[in-house]
């Protein structure tokens, strides 16, 4: 089964400073897969990340957050990351021009 989910809180900072606009227009693209993590601050958040080449992936890879998944599809997921369920995610669609603060994620959701 899967759903769509927007993406909230893309124009914000992260923790470590970097710009979650910054990297949406730099590492985002269409079918990429994201990693959704649990978030402990929120009894419903979940937290989307996408993989980021470290020293033009010379390094490897790290993950860097988009944003948390928007309330009304958070609650139901979050449920279901906490029963253990197997959920995979990639970017359906984004919108991130240049004078955007808060750009538009799209993701499909599979479990």
């Amino acid at each position: 089964m899967g759903r769509t989910a927007n993406v909230a809180g893309t124009g914000n900072i992260n923790s470590d400073g970097s710009s979650r606009r910054k990297i949406i227009r730099r590492f985002v693209h269409e079918n990429m897969r994201v990693t959704l993590r649990r978030e402990l601050h929120d009894i419903n958040a979940v937290a989307v990340y996408v993989s980021a080449p470290r020293l033009f992936g010379l390094l490897g890879t790290t993950l860097k957050q988009i944003g948390y998944l928007k309330a009304s599809a958070a609650t139901s997921i979050a449920k279901k990351m906490d029963t253990g369920e197997c959920l995979t995610g990639r970017v359906g669609s984004y919108y991130a021009p240049p004078g955007d603060d808060d750009p538009k994620v799209s993701l499909e959701l599979n479990y």
